[in-house]
This record gives structure tokens, C-alpha cells and sequence, in this order.
């Protein structure tokens, strides 16, 4: 059956623009949070309060955190482990919470959830509070959930995330269409004499490093999440469901010792999605990995050297687990969650075929200096800013 999307045909009812944010949950939420924030340079955009919700959880396990990196609303969400655990005890040790997709219209999430109710298991559907966005989710063949958004709250030059008075336009059901524009809900709020404070976190790092012309707390910026890596049970089953079902699309099979893996993009950039098989979580040491691009080279040499001198743990992983990308590293804060930093992604030619020889990142002892762009064979996308 083929959609009409946008104008567009095609084999979904959606289409599937770029990976917007990630979800997981930590054994150490505050050492998890102070890794994001501190090291990684993530800001808080909102905090959750579920203690009503699991009265019997200990307090400081009660919160979950929205943090971005740039002007959406978030970028990362985190909870306790505990949170999970308690609950919804059929997804107790779950690490992964959620991998988030955007999509161009409300259109096409209202069209997905019929759609993912057959071809998947819906979750659940509506429009978040925090975060305004409107979203399908459904289940992957090995339980992570997927959600397919669109309208990402942004956050603007005040920091001021929407206050908690217009959270009376979530949804818990699949909306009617038309609905009302964002301009007209602030509008409503704004006669009802609300002064659209919402949270803004304090920042009380030092900015003493000077960054391409920008005091900042560290000597880096992350600009956008670039790629999340699974394990599954099952390769083909996986690959079919986040082709035929999602809509991405394989770039290569890649070889990660006696194993193969594959890597699935959205659009042309080399990948977005790498599948590994589960045989190898024990070898690789992390339940799930994901990957922001730094501003440019600089900054990423800075953030190795930061990362060192902060006593940050350095993974050492095989360079196949980064196929497509030029020059990155590993850290890990106090959970099961690998984060890589890097810059220069390939992107696939015409033909949606990968660049031969497969490119795979040099370790940090051999970058030089300076390097020469990618130029039109690199995907890059432009961060908006400011960086800080």
C-alpha cells in the first residue's frame, strides 16, 4: 500500500526526518545528571515529579529530566532505574526508555497510529506535557519503544521552558485535526493573565573558557544527537521492522569482529541507527550507545583533552562500531549508557550506497591538527545557535 505524504508516495504513512531524542534510565540519577550537565554541557529544560504517581519510591528517585542541547525542548530524558522498575514491573531493567523520531506533521503522526497498531504495538499516543509534542509510540520486535513526534517545543533566547498552566493542552488520546496553532494556545494563555513563566535552570558553572569567540563552562558544544546504537536479539527481524515498518533505510552491513552489523539512516547521512547483535553487549560493555556531533575539529579535540584532565572515564571500543565516522571518542557517566563525541559524519552518494572503503574514526593519538573538510561528501547540518 503506498501513502500520500506531503505529496509525497510512500510505503509509511510518515516520514521520518531525523532522530530527535533518547530516553534511558540510570542506577545513579544524580551522578547521571551531573555527567549530562557538568561534562557534556547539557542544560535542564524541565524536571518531572512522578512521586505522587509512586508514592512508594524514594524521593529522590520520584523526578525525571528533560536536557538539551540546542533549542529543543530536549534532547535526552532521563529517570531512576528505580522509577522503571517500580513503575511497570513488565519492563523492570529496562535501560532504554525511548528512541524518538521526528516526523514533518501532525498529519502524518495521526495517519502512524492506525498504521503502527497493525504493523507494531502501540504504547500509547497524544501530546507530551512537558515538551508539546504530539507523538505516536509503538514497540520495536525487542521491546524498545519508538515514538514518531512532531512539534518539539523550542526553547528561546529567555530559557524559559512553556509554565505547567498550559499543560491543559496534553493529550492522552489520538487528536482530532484540525487543531488550533501554537500562536493561538500561547494567546489563550496570555488572556487568561498567565505570565508564561516556566522553568529555567541556573547555571553555576563558570564560563572561563573561551570558545570560537564565546565564554563558556567547558571548551566545547554539542550541537545536535547524531546516532543511537542497539543491540538486538534478531538482525534481519530488526532490520525489516525499522525498514519496512519506520521507513529508514540500511546503508551497509559492517563487520565488528565475527559478528555483522547494520547501520540505517533517515536521510542521506551515513546513519542515524546502528543495530548490533546482542551477542556482543557483555564484549562492548554498555546496554546502549548514542552519539553528538560537535561544533567543529577544535572543539572536539578540546572536549578529548577536557574529558582527561576531568578524570572522565575513556572507553576504548572498536573503531567498526563507527562506521561512516571520521574522528570521535567514547565516554560513560555512571550508568549503562556509552556516549560518543565526534565530528565528520560521511554521507551516502545518489544511489543511497555507503562510501568505499567503509571510513572508521582514527584514535585520538593520531588526529592532527587541522583537517581538511569533507566538503559536500560529509553530512553536516547547521547549528542555529548561540552556542552558549
Amino acid at each position: 500500500m503506498a501513502y500520500k505524504v506531503g505529496g509525497l508516495r510512500l510505503a509509511q504513512p510518515f516520514r521520518i526526518r531525523r532522530v530527535g531524542h533518547f530516553g534511558y534510565h540510570t542506577p545513579d540519577l544524580a551522578g547521571t545528571l551531573g555527567f549530562l550537565t557538568r561534562h557534556l554541557g547539557l542544560v535542564i529544560s524541565d524536571v518531572e515529579d512522578f512521586s505522587s504517581k509512586v508514592p512508594q519510591l524514594p524521593k529522590e528517585h520520584g523526578s525525571g529530566y528533560f536536557l538539551r542541547c540546542g533549542t529543543d525542548h530536549h534532547t535526552i530524558v532521563i529517570g531512576s532505574q528505580m522509577l522503571v522498575d517500580t513503575r511497570e514491573p513488565n519492563r523492570k531493567g529496562a535501560i532504554v526508555g525511548q528512541i524518538s523520531w521526528q516526523v514533518g506533521s501532525l498529519q502524518e503522526v495521526v495517519d502512524g497510529v492506525s498504521y503502527l497498531d497493525r504493523k507494531a504495538r502501540i504504547r500509547r499516543i497524544g501530546r507530551d506535557a512537558p515538551g508539546s509534542n504530539w507523538h505516536a509510540y509503538a514497540y520495536d520486535p525487542d521491546g524498545y519503544i519508538n515514538e514518531v513526534f512532531y512539534g518539539m517545543e523550542q526553547i528561546g533566547w529567555d530559557g524559559y521552558s512553556k509554565p505547567k498552566s498550559m499543560y491543559g493542552r496534553a493529550f492522552h488520546e489520538c487528536p482530532s485535526l484540525p487543531q488550533i496553532p501554537e500562536y493561538e494556545e500561547v494567546q489563550d494563555a496570555l488572556d487568561s493573565g498567565d505570565q508564561l513563566a516556566g522553568f529555567r535552570p541556573v547555571l553555576e558553572q563558570t564560563a572561563s573558557y573561551s570558545v570560537d569567540g564565546i565564554l563558556m563552562p567547558r571548551p566545547f558544544k554539542l550541537t545536535r544527537l547524531g546516532r543511537i546504537t542497539l543491540f538486538v536479539e534478531d538482525l534481519d527481524v530488526s532490520v525489516a521492522f525499522y525498514r519496512d515498518v519506520m521507513g529508514l533505510q540500511p546503508s551497509e552491513k559492517v563487520k565488528v569482529g565475527e559478528h555483522t552489523a547494520v547501520v540505517m539512516r533517515a536521510g542521506d547521512e551515513h546513519h542515524t541507527l546502528m543495530l548490533l547483535p546482542a551477542a556482543l553487549k557483555a564484549s562492548l560493555g554498555f546496554a546502549a550507545a548514542i552519539g553528538f556531533e560537535a561544533a567543529n575539529y577544535q572543539q572536539l579535540r578540546e572536549a578529548y583533552q577536557y574529558m582527561q584532565q576531568q578524570g572522565i572515564r575513556i572507553l576504548d571500543l572498536p573503531a567498526e562500531i563507527s562506521p561512516g565516522v571520521h574522528y570521535g571518542f567514547w565516554v560513560q557517566g555512571p550508568d549503562q549508557i556509552a556516549v560518543q563525541i565526534f565530528y565528520g559524519m560521511d554521507r551516502v552518494e545518489r544511489d543511497g550506497s555507503a562510501p568505499q572503503p567503509t571510513t572508521t574514526p582514527l584514535p585520538p593519538d593520531s588526529w592532527p591538527d587541522a583537517i581538511a573538510h569533507g566538503d559536500s561528501g560529509w553530512y553536516e547540518l547547521p547549528y542555529m545557535g548561540p552556542m552558549a
